[in-house]
């Protein structure tokens, strides 16, 4: 009750739910692509590198900034970034790298550049521990030293140009796999990579880098190969479209009731929770760019588990979690991949009303018990995006604070959701 009242000063969302969504929405650009191929142009020398569909979003206005402290130039309208330039430092301050995750990726750009790099410890999601440690694994096979102290990374190499290197990842990470890549895309000879993450982000990632000359094979597969360049050079690149929004946006229209259609989305890659939605009962037809809620009525309780793509992902585990409570039975969600990612499920036990059981990475929950309205916080992005679509299926009011982790993942899903008449009010 006490946090609740602390948080009434401060900006929230007001859902009215129980009315159905009707409509035709689109997915913003990948914010998770977007992040990394940004970082990725501190490579940038003596050209120019435009990307576009890229989502206005707080965490692309700090990787933006964190871009011009190391002296590259950039043009940030709209949905178009615009870098040219190159390098004239290699460290970075705590202002903008400490808030997100995705600021590792400057370890492996900046590091064939300048030979070292000084980078504070990354920031984003509360969502349990995530350690560095196979990035520095990767470094260091690189001939990179890393010193961790007082929540800065120093990383120096021995020698540049870096030389390449087989590595073998014991986790498929997203981020290690990213700094990898482009450790190896200027490192001298051939790079391989072994166990490394196939996410459709890391995909978009080598399209710009090969648009810009790399040497990169077998993306999309457990082993990419690298063949080092001397220098990138200018290209044009659009952002995928988010796999994660278009998930949200599907999963919303489901949790109201309603029908509706999330277009000019890549419908594969949110395969697993389209098989999920099918198997508990509602109707979707998948077109070549269209995701289309036809029925979206549940007959039965269900069992997820998140793995690396291309199976669930984690970030889809806390928006898929509402979809249990529109079954009168049990449904099991296990997160193999984050396993303390229940920040949500704690917030609809205690301030909405549900049953849900917690046992280690997996937690139960009882569809039998109705939700009521009440007040809750979203503590990071996926929360607080599970915590609006929870709140458009209750016929009564659920005010959302953690406003400030929506924007950094979202620009306009509020907007959206209102298209397809949602009953919303940001305060």
């Amino acid at each position: 009750m006490k946090q609740q009242l602390a948080n009434m000063s401060e900006p929230c969302i007001v859902v009215s739910g129980g009315k159905k969504l009707n409509g035709v929405v689109k997915p913003d650009g990948a914010k998770n692509a977007s992040l990394i191929q940004i970082a990725a142009l501190a490579l940038v020398e003596d050209c120019f590198v435009t990307l576009t569909n890229v989502p206005g979003i707080t965490d692309v206005e700090d990787e933006v900034e964190m871009l011009r402290e190391v002296g590259i130039h950039v043009k940030h309208h709209d949905d178009e970034v615009v870098v040219s330039g190159s390098l004239k430092a290699f460290e970075f301050s705590k202002t903008y790298g400490s808030k997100i995750r995705a600021s590792l990726a400057f370890l492996g750009s900046v590091i064939p550049k300048k030979g070292e790099v000084i980078l504070p410890m990354p920031g984003g999601d509360k969502i349990g521990p995530r350690p560095i440690d196979i990035h520095v694994d990767i470094m260091n096979a690189f001939g990179i030293d890393v010193e961790i102290k007082g929540q800065m990374i120093h990383a120096k190499a021995k020698k540049l140009p870096l030389e390449g290197q087989t590595i073998y990842l014991r986790f498929p990470s997203v981020l290690a796999t990213v700094n990898g890549i482009l450790l190896g895309v200027h490192a001298k000879g051939k790079t391989v990579l072994h166990n490394v993450a196939k996410e459709p982000e890391i995909v978009d990632l080598t399209n710009l880098l090969v648009k810009m000359g790399a040497n990169i094979r077998g993306v999309g597969t457990d082993k990419i190969t690298i063949e080092g360049v001397e220098k990138l050079h200018t290209t044009y690149h659009e952002v995928m479209p988010d796999r994660l929004e278009a998930g949200a946006l599907l999963m919303a229209i489901v949790m109201s009731g309603g029908t509706g259609t999330v277009e000019k989305t890549i419908p594969e890659h949110n395969e697993p929770l389209i098989d999920i939605l099918r198997q508990v009962g509602a109707t979707i037809e998948v077109e070549e760019d269209k995701i289309i809620v036809l029925e979206s009525s549940i007959k039965d309780g269900f069992q997820a588990i998140t793995r690396p793509f291309p199976g669930l992902a984690t970030d889809i585990q806390p928006i898929i979690t509402p979809l249990a409570f529109k079954h009168m039975g049990i449904s099991k969600i296990t997160d193999t991949v984050h396993p303390h990612r229940f920040d949500h499920a704690n917030e609809m036990k205690i301030h909405l009303g549900a049953e849900i059981d917690k046992v280690d990475n997996a937690i139960y929950v009882n569809g039998q018990k109705p939700l009521h309205g009440g007040i809750v916080t979203g503590r990071d992005i996926r929360s607080a995006v599970s915590l609006i679509n929870t709140a458009l299926s209750i016929d009564d009011e659920v005010t959302i604070f953690g406003v400030e982790h929506l924007s950094r993942g979202h620009s306009k899903y509020l907007d959206k959701l209102r298209s397809m008449g949602a009953e919303i009010t940001l305060k």
